[in-house]
């Protein structure tokens, strides 16, 4: 037997991946707007503005705190340089 060990690495995250790890799963949202509609005394009627707000809450509790938020380029991207004119 060989004494060699082989680390395998996890494969790098792709973009479906991220965009999904920050989203709460219909599960998640379904048992939060519960809990508002039953701390609004269970009330009928408002059931969209009670899973609105549970998604707005957890979509925002998914995401970290000190990130950077992506800001809009100062200028105008160039047009390609190679491209005939």
């Amino acid at each position: 037997m060989s004494g060699k060990v082989t680390t395998l690495q996890a494969p790098p995250a792709t973009d479906k991946a991220v965009r999904t790890a920050s989203f709460p799963t219909e599960q998640q949202i379904a048992s939060r707007a519960h809990q508002i509609f039953l701390e609004r005394g269970a009330a009928p009627g408002s059931e969209l503005d009670d899973w609105l707000q549970a998604e707005r809450e957890l979509t925002a509790a998914g995401k970290p705190s000190g990130s950077p938020k992506p800001s809009a380029p100062a200028t105008a991207p160039r047009a390609n340089p190679r491209s005939p004119r």
